[in-house]
């Protein structure tokens, strides 16, 4: 990126956003998006002539992390709830700014948490987390998730994509925020994130999606099947083979049809130490 920006403009980006709500902003330079993690989008392909990414982050409030998360109607009613605001709230917020550099006579296009995915690759249009980290913003920890100094894992991410010559910051923070203390990998129950390797290495999506799914919880089992561990594109193909073995996941579904995303398992989010440090025992959350 070319080193001539406008001092003003960024100052004047980064008041609004701070002035609507959002709790930190940083700002990426473009073209080291150019090869993201996982083929996710180029932001030259989102804004042509892209010069850099704003990166939004609104924290989770405390008692959200904190409420009890083995009762479904509290998991449902009080961190689905909350996740679901603070998309909304990113993506209005999102929109203010990029309508805030139209105006400027920039082009600037929003990006909003909750990303449709291509779920052969399951990934989105952009990669938030490689944005923020990009941005100054923190790390991406040894658990995938992003994690600031302030709130660790506990934040949700949006984007703003411009051609406007702001200011960008540096991604000085990488490994300086993640503890590795493999607290996240202990406490993770489908055993979904590894100690070898780094990010993304080590980390297991089909796993995953066994505990985020909420299969370990309505199944009892922690430890998913074979076949879903090896299902091709994503164990996503398995899910109607497992509604019929257990029926209560059919349940489930009907629940994510009325409200959304509705990720079961947040256990990594919970454990992590940076931030906050959290109090659950290794039962809670089945």
């Amino acid at each position: 990126m070319s080193e001539e920006y406008d001092e003003k403009l960024t100052d004047e980006v980064i008041k609004l956003g701070l002035d609507l709500g959002i709790d930190k902003i940083g700002i990426a330079d473009a073209e080291r998006a150019e090869e993201p993690p996982h083929g996710h989008g180029d932001p030259q392909n989102i804004v042509r002539g892209a010069k850099v990414a704003i990166s939004l982050v609104m924290a989770y409030p405390d008692g959200t992390i904190d409420c009890d998360h083995t009762d479904d109607l509290i998991h449902g009613g009080v961190y689905v709830h909350t996740q679901n605001a603070l998309y909304q709230e990113l993506s209005r917020i999102a929109l203010h700014i990029a309508k805030f550099l139209e105006k400027k006579g920039y082009n600037a296009t929003p990006i909003a948490p909750e990303l449709p995915r291509d779920e052969k690759r399951f990934v989105g249009a952009i990669s938030h987390r490689f944005i923020a980290q990009l941005a100054g913003l923190g790390e991406i920890g040894h658990s995938n998730l992003f994690l600031t100094k302030e709130w660790g894992p506990r934040v949700a991410l949006a984007t703003v994509v411009t051609n406007a010559p702001l200011k960008t910051g540096e991604p000085d923070l990488i490994d300086r925020v993640c503890l590795k203390c493999y607290e996240c990998v202990e406490r993770c129950p489908s055993g979904a994130i590894s100690r070898d390797n780094y990010p993304p290495y080590n980390f297991n999506l089909n796993k995953c999606f066994w505990g985020i799914q909420g299969w370990v919880r309505l199944t009892k089992v922690e430890a998913p099947p074979k076949d879903w561990v090896e299902a091709r594109p994503t164990a996503l193909i398995m899910v109607p083979k497992y509604e019929q073995k257990y029926p209560q996941i059919k349940e489930y579904q009907e629940w994510i049809e009325r409200m959304g995303d509705f990720p079961y398992c947040s256990i990594c989010m919970q454990v992590c130490k940076v931030g906050k440090k959290a109090k659950i025992k290794k039962e809670d959350n089945r």
